[in-house]
Order: structure tokens, then C-alpha cells, then sequence
């Protein structure tokens, strides 16, 4: 799953570099009001926008998972499904599946120019990309492409992208996909484009 995350993780990571940030953070960071957030031993954020949860016992097949108070709630990252912030809830869980949930006004860009997309409140997330390969990056050789979501009108605002790279796509297809799994293409040439969901 962490290839599939990849530019979610190389924006952070950018941000990190220029910024200060952290990538793995403790929940007092985002949810410092929540005394019961506080309490969590082991749950972190990863990013901004993914909780995750880690599962300590050997041969569970659920696990509990304490979810913030947070605006909009948060989305299960594998179904899809909504819940409130501010309770204790239990999901299944397996070797190779730990609970992991996404805050609504998250926008996650995953590989195959596909963005996820998790309304409740408004959010932003700014993509990060080079080159990949070579070190042209420390002399500004990257693009920066923001995303803005505006849950009142339901509208996702692409920016216009800023900066460039070697062989940079001059065009692409964003595929913008909701909780429950419906998709939306929006062709991007670099300008402002806006799209209603």
C-alpha cells in the first residue's frame, strides 16, 4: 500500500525538507483539545490525513480504534465508510491489514495520477513532484500542482501548476474518486481547472 501512497508520501517529504513538518505524527499535533486522543498509546498520525492504528497483539481479529473529535468525521481508508469523531469503534483486522482512516477534507494523490477524494470540510494538498531520478531538484527543477476542495459548493479546484522539471507531462487525466468508489476524469494541461462532484 505504501507504493500505491507514494506521492502523498514524497509531497510530505518535500514538505518536511522545506517547511520543518514530520510525517509521522503523535496525535497531540493535530488533536491536542481531545483528552482522549491523548491517551492513545499507540494510534498516529501518518501525514496530515491518515490515522493509523497499529494492531500490538498477536492473533486479534478486530481491534478498537479511538477516532478524534474532528470536523466532518473520518473515512475507513479501505471501505470507504464514514464515521463520527469522538468515539471508540472496532474494525476486523489480519496479518496484513491494520486499521488506517482518513479525515474528511483530505485529498490524497496516489500513483496513476488518481486522487482521493473525502468530503465533510474543506481541504487542501499541495503535489509535489521532480524528475524522480537525479538531483535537478536542489536547483528548483520540481512542480508544485494544489488541490482545493470547497464542501459548501462541492467544487474541486486544480491551480495552476507551478514550477517545471525535465520531461514533465505537459498534459495528464486526474481520476478523482470519492469514498464509495464513484470517479471522475478531469484533464489538466497545467491551468486552473474546476470541477463539480
Amino acid at each position: 500500500e505504501r507504493y500505491r501512497l507514494l506521492p502523498y508520501i514524497y509531497s510530505h517529504a518535500a514538505a518536511i525538507a522545506s517547511d520543518g513538518s514530520t510525517l509521522m505524527r503523535p496525535l497531540v499535533f493535530d488533536f491536542a483539545h481531545d483528552a482522549k486522543a491523548l491517551d492513545q498509546k499507540y494510534e498516529y498520525m501518518f501525514g496530515k490525513s491518515l490515522l493509523v492504528s497499529p494492531v500490538t497483539e498477536p492473533g486479534v481479529t478486530s481491534w478498537q480504534t479511538y477516532l478524534p473529535v474532528n470536523e466532518g468525521g473520518w473515512y475507513d481508508y479501505y471501505t470507504g465508510r464514514h464515521y463520527d469523531g469522538g468515539q471508540t469503534i472496532t474494525t476486523a483486522v489480519a496479518a496484513d491489514y491494520i486499521p488506517v482512516f482518513v479525515r474528511a477534507g483530505s485529498i490524497i494523490p496516489v500513483k496513476d495520477d488518481e486522487v482521493l477524494l473525502y468530503p465533510g470540510v474543506n481541504g487542501t494538498f499541495t503535489l509535489y513532484e521532480d524528475d524522480g531520478v537525479s538531483r535537478a531538484y536542489e536547483k528548483g527543477q520540481s512542480s508544485h500542482i494544489t488541490f482545493q476542495w470547497n464542501d459548501a459548493q462541492r467544487q474541486l479546484t486544480i491551480a495552476k501548476r507551478v514550477g517545471k522539471y525535465q520531461n514533465m507531462p505537459a498534459r495528464r487525466t486526474f481520476k478523482i474518486t470519492l469514498p464509495g468508489g464513484q470517479q471522475t476524469s478531469v484533464a489538466y494541461q497545467g491551468k486552473k481547472t474546476a470541477k463539480n462532484f
